[in-house]
């Protein structure tokens, strides 16, 4: 029965027996029971209203009646008043858990990023074609007769391999993950001529290419015993995109 009901029940005995019974104003009883605060389907957000109001009426009792009443409402929801505190801290705990957790896998994506391998840009092609193109095992894009049949620029390629500190770059590479060096490339042109730097299967030489002659990054040159173009005066070197 919620509060309206009980009024409802009480102006019928008014009804019945008048204004007054022997002992009480049935108006009286009606004021006292429309003041109660009695939480009701529906008016979940009204709680804090009724708690604050049960909090004061106790606080207006007697010491020993507050802890008396104190005593049995610990009683009756002990068991609630656990439970809902074990959820409060499972749910902290798998919050704080969440947050640990994003925190070191973020930590993880930055140490991955800052020790990422650098290979340079014909490294990077040699990398590509073996993993994705023909699906060569570390093995075989180690081997110097492979890297001769397959590599786009094979002699560069090899000679960067021979240093064993590459070896191991390059294998870290393989099984982790890499990134290429932005390096310029430039055309490499005889002073006072049409001829550029182009490589063929027998090597490198001078001839007029059209719109294929070849780029090359700084550190293509120098693995290709070409290092000096760079500072020769009898040569124009042309940064291209």
């Amino acid at each position: 029965m919620n509060k309206q009901e009980l009024i409802e029940r009480i102006e019928g005995l008014k009804n019945l027996f008048g204004n007054k019974s022997e002992y009480i104003e049935i108006d009286s009883v009606i004021t006292l029971i429309s003041e109660l605060d009695e939480p009701e389907t529906g008016h979940a957000d009204e709680a804090p209203r009724y708690v604050k109001n049960i909090l004061a009426r106790l606080r207006e009792l007697p010491v020993h009646d507050r802890e008396v009443w104190l005593k049995a409402i610990m009683g009756e929801f002990e068991q609630d008043f656990s439970h809902a505190k074990w959820r409060e801290g499972y749910e902290q705990g798998k919050f704080e858990g969440a947050w640990v957790g994003n925190q070191l896998k973020d930590a993880d994506k930055i140490r991955q990023e800052l020790n990422k391998v650098l290979l340079p840009s014909f490294m990077d092609d040699w990398i590509f074609k073996c993993q994705l193109l023909n699906d060569f095992s570390l093995r075989d894009a180690l081997d110097s007769n492979t890297i001769h049949l397959y590599a786009k620029n094979s002699e560069v390629v090899k000679k960067w391999l021979n240093d064993k500190k590459n070896q191991e770059l390059f294998a870290k590479a393989w099984l982790t993950d890499y990134e290429a060096e932005k390096e310029p490339k430039y055309k490499v042109k005889l002073k006072n001529t049409d001829d550029y730097l182009n490589e063929t299967e027998i090597g490198f030489h001078f001839f007029n290419n059209g719109k294929n002659n070849k780029k090359f990054t700084r550190k293509e040159l120098e693995y290709s015993d070409f290092a000096w173009v760079l500072d020769c005066p009898g040569i124009e070197i042309e940064e291209v995109e």
